[in-house]
């Protein structure tokens, strides 16, 4: 498994776009938190989060779903099959390294929040209760959605096609479901996470691991 992470690694490291996405998801915080630290009236720091941290963890789905995307499109999954060998190998590591990065993106986009609304003059919570739960919001939310991009780029076997997947169910499904079905936006995988409430953390955790496993095993059924 070490030399699995550590072939992965090389990989994700290698992609100029790994790092232009996660540098892509920390200007949008700077950008939101200074827009909202010019406000002196709100709570900059947690008004900063919402729309820009979805966004954000679009763009960390998309280094995931780059990880099997990337593969089949320049017809390198033969080499990666022929390294590894194991189809639950290659998987578990390209999540493990795309849930990390994930969970970096995810850190930097908390951190530059924070620099963005000191910049614009405001002033950072006392308190660790919202701003905690924003903060741990953001985290699992980046974390899962770099898992999903991954499981949606096997399964897909196109970058493209699985980010544009993403987008369409946590644009526009979720606010669907939440509009016309009035389903409480806590259970929801994509809404509930960004909320850090337990019930849609839950669903998109397990929904992730589903998916992890249907990637397992069509690789080793259909891409054999």
């Amino acid at each position: 498994m070490k030399n699995a992470l550590a072939y992965e690694w090389v990989r994700a490291r290698s992609l100029r776009s790994t790092w232009l996405l996660l540098a892509g998801a920390g200007v949008l915080q700077f950008a939101s938190g200074l827009y909202w630290g010019l406000d002196r009236d709100l709570d900059a720091f947690t008004s900063a989060f919402g729309l820009v941290d979805r966004l954000g963890a679009l763009l960390l789905a998309a280094v995931g779903a780059a990880a099997f995307g990337l593969d089949h499109q320049h017809g390198t999954l033969a080499t990666t099959r022929l390294v590894l060998r194991s189809p639950a190998r290659i998987v578990a590591a390209r999540a493990l390294v795309a849930g990390g990065l994930g969970l970096l993106g995810g850190v930097l986009m908390v951190v530059l929040t924070a620099a963005g609304v000191l910049t614009g003059g405001g002033a950072l919570p006392a308190g660790a209760g919202a701003a905690g739960r924003a903060v741990g919001g953001v985290l699992a939310l980046t974390a899962l959605s770099g898992l999903a991009g991954v499981a949606l780029g096997g399964l897909l076997r196109h970058t493209g096609l699985a980010v544009g997947v993403f987008a369409v169910w946590t644009f526009v499904g979720e606010t669907t479901l939440a509009a016309l079905a009035r389903v409480p936006i806590t259970v929801l995988p994509f809404g509930g996470t960004a909320l850090f409430a337990l019930p849609g953390t839950a669903v998109f955790g397990a929904l992730v691991v589903l998916a992890l496993g249907a990637t397992t095993f069509t690789l080793a059924r259909r891409d054999g």
